[in-house]
């Protein structure tokens, strides 16, 4: 790890978003307090929350207890994060994709400076941090004692061919401090409708993370790997409300957290389906496919829709019903989406209860003119 102050550097928490395979985008990285000459203080709890929103963003908060056995003492700490990378612009480039960006130490907030990292005198050493990377960067007086250190921020998503959307995090930097693992972990993934993937294990061992569901939802049982069989092994998951929470006492990552949505029209819809079963009605899932986007493409036209079926038309209108669990009355829309691990029905869930985006309002009445045309 790298040397960037007096003593260590807290590369308090960024997740990111990164490229995968060809054409993506990537925004920011970062990691956990990480210690680096610090060899007293321990993390002692941390809670973790994360909160999609507005399909490409994700709010982050973190709360942190420190014990620090020792006397009182001040240390610069750091949050560091790349600058965007991939098809983005000069412009995009020019500054980090995080706002919001709060710290506050037992109680008081702290203000905070941000730079280049070739334009401070801190000691790169042996970390993977860049010349280019950027640097938020504050004192923080740890006391004798415990210490509370709460963190906020927002930043934007990825994407790439293959997802929609992805969002990293690096919680193995957690073990680096004095008691080398976080003794008492809790981490909330507050999901908007979509079906995503999430880390299966944390362990070397692949023991299955205890991930639970406060509300209403579903978690595939069988891990897979998520690219190829190198990569690491996930889960897919989806919420009609509420979040996913995982506690674990003496927590001692191997792997760091990747959760994202899949592009569906490139072919992982497959994943839907039953492991044991192929999907049913192919032909007309690989026409609706392109049109499950819980954050519809303004540029679909009433000309290119009306190429669909009167069937079709039905299932991509649907869609965005059947994400958040609406009990389907007609038969033939309820078997089409039965067929998917997510599709969990809510015999109370009426229709004027959900609330539909702009943008699936805007799409679901382009779908309604074309059916109407053809009455």
């Amino acid at each position: 790890m790298k040397k960037l102050i007096l003593g260590f550097i807290i590369s308090l928490l960024f997740l990111s978003s990164f490229s995968m395979a060809n054409d993506g985008v990537f925004y920011a990285k970062g990691n956990t307090l990480i210690p680096l000459q610090e060899t007293q203080v321990s993390l002692k709890k941390e809670l973790l929350k994360f909160y999609v929103r507005d399909f490409k963003y994700m709010d982050v908060e973190i709360d942190f207890e420190f014990y620090n056995p020792g006397k009182a003492k001040t240390v610069t700490v750091g949050f560091v994060t790349p600058p965007a990378d991939g098809d983005v612009t000069e412009e995009e480039q020019k500054h980090p994709k995080i706002s919001g960006f709060t710290v506050l130490v037992n109680g008081k907030n702290i203000p905070y400076k941000i730079k280049k990292m070739k334009d401070t005198s801190f000691k790169m050493g042996d970390m993977s941090v860049r010349g280019n990377d950027f640097v938020y960067y504050f004192p923080v007086t740890f006391k004798r004692g415990t210490n509370k250190i709460r963190h906020t921020y927002r930043f934007l998503g990825g994407m790439s061919v293959e997802t929609q959307r992805n969002f990293d995090y690096q919680i193995t930097t957690g073990k680096r401090w004095a008691n080398k693992q976080i003794d008492d972990f809790e981490l909330q993934v507050h999901l908007d409708n979509g079906v995503y993937f999430i880390p299966a294990s944390f362990r070397k061992d692949e023991k299955l993370a205890d991930w639970k569901i406060v509300g209403d939802g579903v978690i595939s049982p069988t891990p897979r790997a998520w690219f190829g069989e190198d990569n690491p092994k996930i889960r897919m998951a989806h919420l009609n409300h509420g979040y996913l929470k995982l506690r674990e006492k003496k927590f001692k990552p191997d792997n760091d957290i990747l959760i994202g949505e899949y592009n569906w029209a490139a072919g992982w819809v497959s994943r839907w389906c039953d492991f044991a079963k192929e999907c049913t009605e192919p032909q007309n899932l690989k026409k609706v496919v392109p049109y499950f986007d819980l954050s519809p493409w303004e540029g679909h036209t009433e000309e290119e829709l009306a190429e669909l079926s009167p069937l079709q038309l039905r299932y991509i209108r649907n869609y965005f019903f059947a994400v958040r669990g609406y009990d389907f009355k007609d038969k033939q829309i309820k078997n089409f989406y039965s067929q998917f691990f997510w599709y969990k029905p809510d015999k109370k869930l009426k229709p004027e209860n959900i609330n539909l985006s702009e943008g699936e309002k805007q799409f679901i009445a382009k779908v309604l003119k074309v059916e109407q045309s053809r009455r």
